[in-house]
């Protein structure tokens, strides 16, 4: 009878190769709404998702996730959510063009702009692209505006 010991020693000394408890994910340092809002994980208002504490920066931001969650799901910004599957958002749009920090979700402000509907992450936003629509018409922002 042969015997597996020397392949598993093998393994062993290759980097990597196992793992007997996950690493684990890095610390959330960024809201996934205002992406650019350092979190500070003793005032972070915190929601949760599948089991996964998400910090987020403000009320607003609480309220802007509780419409529509699947918009902020982000593993870039949310380390937790690694490997997980997530709902696919609802819109192909995910930034302000006016605040272009700022994700937005269906359930936002928005303008028809070319056909379209363009999302704000509030009126302000809206406002003042109702007021200069070209200086922020931007189609790395705005994917859904028509080809020209």
């Amino acid at each position: 009878m042969r015997t597996c010991f020397p392949a598993l020693a093998l393994l062993a000394l290759v980097p990597g190769s196992t793992s007997f408890a996950a690493d684990p994910p890095a610390a959330q340092k960024f809201c996934p709404i205002m992406t650019t809002d350092e979190i500070d994980p003793n005032e972070a208002k915190v929601v949760t998702y599948k089991g996964v504490k998400i910090l987020l920066c403000c009320d607003t931001c609480v309220g802007k996730w509780n419409r529509e969650p699947s918009a902020y799901l982000d593993p870039k910004l949310i380390p937790a959510l690694a490997g997980m599957e997530l709902p696919k958002r609802e819109i192909e749009q995910v930034y302000c063009p006016v605040l272009k920090e700022r994700k937005v979700s269906s359930k936002d402000p928005f303008a028809m702009y070319k056909g379209v509907k363009v999302y704000f992450f509030n009126d302000v936003a809206k406002k003042r692209f109702e007021k200069e629509p070209e200086r922020y018409a931007d189609r790395k922002v705005l994917p859904q505006l028509p080809k020209e």
